[in-house]
């Protein structure tokens, strides 16, 4: 959605930069100032989960970062990594490590926390915020970034491997799975918003509800997705 702002360009694939060496994080700097400046924009945004646990690192490399933190309820963000990889366990392990290394950095006023459910609830007022906290002018085209012509790669180590299956690619891939999951992830990006809130409801055996009460539990009632156990 912020790649179609007039203003930003986003780097298509996820880098993880910032854990390399000094040089190589200024070859990936260079390419990302070119690139930016090639599509006629003045500022770049780039995703990798992994820089959670690097924000110290991003703000001391770059003294005028915006850093933005994407909240989600964990029972939701466990259910699709089970459906990607099988392993409900490893997912909700992994939302509770993710936000455990961010959460630090909730009241750093380079830090805005976003939760994914206020951004489908009121996606525009959201992503107002989002822009006035960036100290840019709300665009109404990221309302409509499904129209343009941005399409996500997955990780760099894949994007020459990918770039053309995903550049032809028009219908939605038949699994989120494996080395798919590159290919969905970009069908993905290119849709219009959705509603993938409380998608667990339906989703979760008895067995996992209580595996995720016993791991997530006090998360969850931390971060106000549940007020108490009985779900």
């Amino acid at each position: 959605m912020l790649s179609a702002h007039r203003r930003i360009f986003s780097v298509p694939y996820e880098t993880q930069f910032i854990v390399l060496s000094a040089a190589e994080i200024q070859k990936f700097v260079s390419e990302f100032d070119e690139n930016t400046i090639s599509a006629g924009k003045y500022r770049w945004v780039e995703k990798s989960p992994v820089h959670i646990y690097n924000i110290d690192s991003l703000l001391t490399y770059f003294g005028d970062a915006r850093i933005i933190l994407m909240l989600r309820d964990g029972r939701d963000v466990a259910v699709s990594f089970r459906d990607r990889t099988g392993d409900i366990d490893a997912g909700v392990r992994r939302w509770i490590d993710n936000n455990r290394a961010g959460e630090p950095f909730w009241r750093h006023q380079a830090v805005l926390v976003v939760r994914y459910e206020e951004l489908i609830a009121a996606p525009g007022a959201t992503l107002q915020s989002i822009c006035t906290f960036l100290g840019e002018s709300f665009d109404p085209a990221m309302l409509r970034h499904h129209e343009s012509d941005f399409r996500f790669l997955g990780h760099v180590a894949h994007a020459q491997q990918f770039r053309g299956q995903i550049h032809a690619m028009t219908e939605k891939p038949r699994s989120a799975s494996g080395s798919n999951h590159r290919l969905y992830r970009s069908w993905q990006a290119k849709q219009p918003l959705f509603d993938g809130r409380g998608r667990w409801k339906g989703a979760l055996s008895a067995k996992e509800r209580s595996l995720l009460k016993d791991l997530a539990g006090p998360t969850l009632i931390r971060y106000g997705y549940a007020s108490d156990l009985e779900w």
